[in-house]
């Protein structure tokens, strides 16, 4: 046992693995990249993802990010960039609150400063600019209003309608007339009277209408759902006479299967009038819904080239010169993808001319980031060769 700090003592195999973290290459350099997730299920937030040069697309996805662009990007100081070089995993922060964010990042703007002046300064100003166009906390809820205050001696008339809903619900009558009765009603009707309203019902006549319907309403007075939603009475009969033919359904396979040769007498206590066709048309047998094939997406760059030329053969209107141009193009790319040929790209900058090479199955993003990388101002042949070599000695997929 070694104590690497006060309070935590590593075992031998915790200090054997981070001797192997530690013998390994510092990076020099890495970058964050801030994500804005709009609110959906979740309330909306910032993700903040450390050493966003390993991040693929594909490992953004588990956050709703797959197809999303960074807003704000800045580089790694010297501090983070020792701290992430033990990180087994990819590593990310996500905020709710904008000022906790802010407190997170001046620490690290600070750091900043001392390397490159004024960066984390500037780094702070673009973020504070962002506040305004990315809501995370909603508004403060409102304070209702106080009511106003009556003068002493005068009484203010108050409605009829404005009494306590009923305690007893009328399940009288047919069942036409109860259903009407509960659909019409303008008020809901308590938790606790639809529930022995419910309870009278299941004991008494048991109608399956009208126990859906007190449903609804039940429903209504916990507030899961609003008023406008309850259905009318055709809706109810027709929820009804669907739950009611899938209880005889399932009903009459399990006596089916029971006792095939005696089915149809004992069907017949329970639902008279039941005729051999109803019993064929219930026991047929279910057709199996056809799964769907998973397919993995296409990312590569040939494959997603030879896909974009497929489509070009079939829905573009091609004259015989750019009909054999890009049959031609199909063609190179085919072989090469056959023969696991590297990804060749020339790029001239200053008057000069170098090839990269990249993996054959690099994916079409990855190229793109480069080629845009190549013809962004100030570039040099020393910048790109520096990033493609940490893209090729990279243990991260690209």
């Amino acid at each position: 046992m070694v104590k690497i700090k006060e309070g935590y003592v590593m075992s031998a195999s915790e200090k054997g693995e981070f001797e192997r973290q530690d013998a390994l290459p510092r990076r020099t350099s890495g970058k964050v990249d801030y994500y804005f997730k709009p609110e959906t299920k979740y309330p909306a937030r910032i993700y903040a993802f450390m050493q966003a040069e390993l991040w693929c697309d594909r490992n953004r996805r588990p956050m709703g990010l797959y197809h999303a662009f960074p807003f704000l990007s800045r580089p790694m100081n010297r501090e983070e960039l020792e701290y992430h070089h033990f990180n087994w995993r990819l590593c990310y922060h996500q905020y709710e609150r904008w000022d906790k964010l802010l407190v997170a990042e001046e620490r690290e703007a600070a750091e900043l400063d001392k390397e490159v002046p004024g960066s984390g300064t500037e780094f702070l100003k673009k973020r504070r600019s962002f506040r305004d166009l990315y809501q995370l906390k909603g508004p403060e809820p409102q304070q209702a209003a106080m009511p106003p205050t009556e003068p002493v001696g005068t009484t203010v008339p108050k409605p009829a309608e404005a009494a306590h809903p009923p305690t007893v619900i009328d399940l009288d009558g047919n069942e036409d007339e109860v259903l009407g009765r509960i659909v019409a009603c303008h008020h809901i009707f308590s938790a606790g009277a639809i529930s022995e309203a419910m309870k009278r019902e299941q004991q008494g006549a048991n109608r399956k209408v009208i126990l859906l319907a007190l449903r609804f309403r039940y429903r209504q007075a916990a507030g899961e759902i609003d008023s406008h939603k309850m259905p009318d009475a055709g809706a109810l009969r027709k929820r009804a006479a669907a739950a009611l033919a899938c209880t005889r359904c399932n009903f009459v396979r399990r006596v089916f299967q029971h006792n095939p040769l005696f089915a149809p007498a004992e069907i017949r206590r329970r639902y008279p009038g039941y005729d051999e066709s109803m019993l064929i048309a219930d026991t047929r047998p279910r057709a199996k819904k056809e799964r769907r094939r998973k397919h993995k997406p296409v990312t590569d760059l040939r494959r997603c080239q030879l896909q974009k030329l497929a489509s070009l053969l079939r829905n573009g209107n091609l004259s015989p010169a750019e009909y054999d141009k890009t049959c031609h193009r199909i063609a190179l790319l085919q072989q090469a993808h056959e023969e696991r040929s590297p990804i060749r790209l020339c790029v001239k900058l200053e008057g000069e001319t170098s090839e990269y090479s990249f993996h054959w199955r690099t994916r079409e993003n990855v190229i793109k980031s480069f080629v845009s990388l190549a013809n962004s101002t100030g570039m040099t042949h020393e910048c790109l060769g520096g990033h493609s070599r940490d893209m090729g000695s990279s243990s991260c997929s690209f």
